[in-house]
């Protein structure tokens, strides 16, 4: 009975899951037998995200382990299961004013989406090894079908392509990476393994301990687009419909974020001296990198791609600093940044529909023929730059650089930095000074690139393709009510995250953050920092402890996930 129970709990709390999984089988179907009706598709697929939206709303309060502890429900993945089905949403409501571009197929597509969708869900509640990498490679494989759905375009093509063969080796990495974690550890859930490498750190580090995480991180660097694994990005935006490339600035890093924190505060909890330098050294690359290549740029998306690697920096402040202020600042700039660029992407959407370029020249004069749109598009720029107009933009900045100077101990106080921190190039000063330092300097080319956008869009002639455009067109009726939908309703929502909202977003990002316990890394700082030992030692160390563990209690069974092993602790 209670095996019963427990399954009917796990449909209830998965019920967000099952109905998007539904809305994949409708609108894949409704095509085959209903083409009459088959401008329905879009309408079926937005339903079951919004129905989907509101029955894990319900679920902010829950934490509950599924499957043995393969699935975790918690206010974690709620945020983030959240953020995925409302960026699904309103790429949908894009995409219906881009459905001349994918001819015939506009079930597939949404099908597609719905799947990647679905595949984030899954991923940020994942707290097993092999649950991560189903849901993980779901998520690539939906995005290279995306990103070459535009069939005819060579550049949607070649950035299909492209993607594939990045995440061919993305997935070669990874799956290197977890072979190692269960062959050292055996287990393949978070805790257990977690247990494991906080007994097999304390002896000291291994070299394939630092293979382990350095394999792990490039895997991550990949999805987040963070330099030096960012290669993909710019021409994968650009040849990408730009639906498509919405949902991969936004939605596919919501899904690299989450894994980001599942992984490196649980797992690598106790590792945590071995990372953290990386991390914020790739986080001020991507921050310098990302901005100073965005001054280059003469297309929009590609912009906004260069400039996504910086966003990306600017968060790692937050999963550097380790601390539970700094995972709420975090999970708040993410949501603000997915508001801001739905509606920069959303404005494009109109643009290229409009003159048919993304070229920043050709939005010259846009204000003209395009008033509200120009103000709207403006609205999502300046805010991105981290100006407040209004604030909302701006806050997402203040948050996160303030947890990078007020985070955990080893960032503020150079007493506790590990022997890692204090031989690199930030021991002369505390690592949460750097961080915050590089992203204030590197924010003044933000606002330039950003700016220059608004300026031509403002101030000059129109161009000669803004200048063919009919002075008026109306909203409601045409084929391009979604797209205005979508950046109204992003609109909307940027003024309210800065205004009335701010409090509630930033109390359900703090629900985000008491998911994650950073508490044990006081800890883990005041430890004597261990030496690098042979593979050869650490096996005998293990071996010893095992022997001693015996010796002291009974064999316990299946403890920590794998049968016959002394319990550890």
């Amino acid at each position: 009975m209670n095996t019963i129970a427990d399954y009917c709990n796990a449909v209830a709390l998965l019920t967000p899951h099952i109905l998007v999984i539904i809305g994949v089988l409708l609108t894949a179907v409704w095509d085959l037998f209903n083409p009459k009706l088959k401008h329905w598709t879009p309408w079926i697929a937005l339903l079951s995200l919004v129905f989907a939206f509101a029955s894990q709303a319900t679920q902010i309060e829950t934490t509950q382990k599924l499957f043995g502890g393969v699935y975790t429900v918690d206010p974690l993945t709620t945020i983030f299961g959240l953020i995925a089905t409302a960026v699904g949403a309103v790429v949908v409501l894009m995409t219906t004013g881009y459905e001349q571009h994918f001819k015939n197929n506009r079930g597939e597509f949404y099908a597609i989406l719905l799947t990647a969708v679905v595949a984030v869900m899954f991923l940020a509640g994942s707290t097993d090894l092999i649950m991560l990498f189903v849901s993980l490679e779901t998520l690539s494989i939906c995005c290279v079908l995306l990103a070459g759905f535009q069939k005819g375009n060579w550049k949607s093509g070649e950035a299909s392509l492209k993607y594939l063969l990045s995440t061919a080796a993305t997935t070669a990495t990874l799956l290197y990476a977890l072979s190692f974690i269960y062959g050292m550890t055996g287990a393949t859930t978070f805790d257990a393994i977690a247990q494991k490498m906080e007994f097999i750190s304390h002896g000291g580090r291994s070299l394939l301990e630092f293979l382990i995480i350095a394999l792990t991180l490039s895997a991550i660097g990949f999805k987040l687009s963070i330099v030096p694994f960012h290669m993909w990005t710019p021409d994968v935006y650009e040849g990408a419909p730009t639906p498509v490339t919405a949902f991969l600035s936004i939605g596919s890093k919501a899904g690299g974020f989450a894994v980001a924190l599942r992984l490196l505060t649980t797992i690598f909890n106790s590792v945590y001296f071995d990372w953290v330098v990386v991390v914020a050294a790739l986080a001020m690359v991507s921050m310098i990198a990302g901005n100073l290549i965005a001054l280059a740029q003469s297309s929009f998306k590609r912009m906004l791609a260069y400039s996504s690697i910086a966003h990306v920096g600017y968060m790692l402040i937050g999963l550097v600093a380790f601390s539970n202020e700094s995972y709420q600042a975090m999970v708040f700039y993410i949501i603000v940044y997915g508001l801001l660029n739905l509606g920069a992407f959303a404005g494009a959407i109109l643009v290229e529909n409009e003159i048919g370029s993304d070229r920043i020249d050709d939005y010259a004069g846009l204000i003209r023929k395009r008033p509200v749109l120009a103000i709207m598009m403006t609205l999502a720029l300046l805010n991105l730059a981290g100006l407040p107009i209004p604030p909302a933009g701006f806050f997402a900045k203040v948050f996160i650089f303030k947890a990078g100077l007020e985070g955990n101990p080893m960032l503020t106080d150079p007493s506790a930095q590990s022997a890692m921190v204090q031989h690199s190039v930030f021991g002369s000063l505390n690592l949460g000074w750097w961080l915050v330092a590089v992203a204030l300097v590197t924010s003044i080319p933000a606002i330039f690139y950003y700016c220059r956008v608004v300026i031509k869009m403002i101030v000059p002639e129109p161009s000669e393709k803004v200048a063919q455009l009919p002075a008026t067109r109306a909203f409601v009726g045409s084929p391009q009510e979604g797209p205005w939908a979508a950046l109204l309703a992003c609109s909307i929502a940027t003024i309210a995250a800065g205004t009335f909202l701010i409090d509630p977003i930033v109390a359900i990002s703090g629900r985000a953050a008491d998911s994650i316990d950073p508490a044990k890394v006081r800890e883990i700082s005041q430890r004597p920092q261990p030496k690098l030992i042979s593979s050869a030692e650490n096996d005998a160390l293990i071996g010893h402890r095992s022997d001693s563990a015996n010796v002291a209690r009974p064999k316990t069974g299946n403890q920590i996930g794998y049968a016959k092993q002394p319990s550890v602790r």
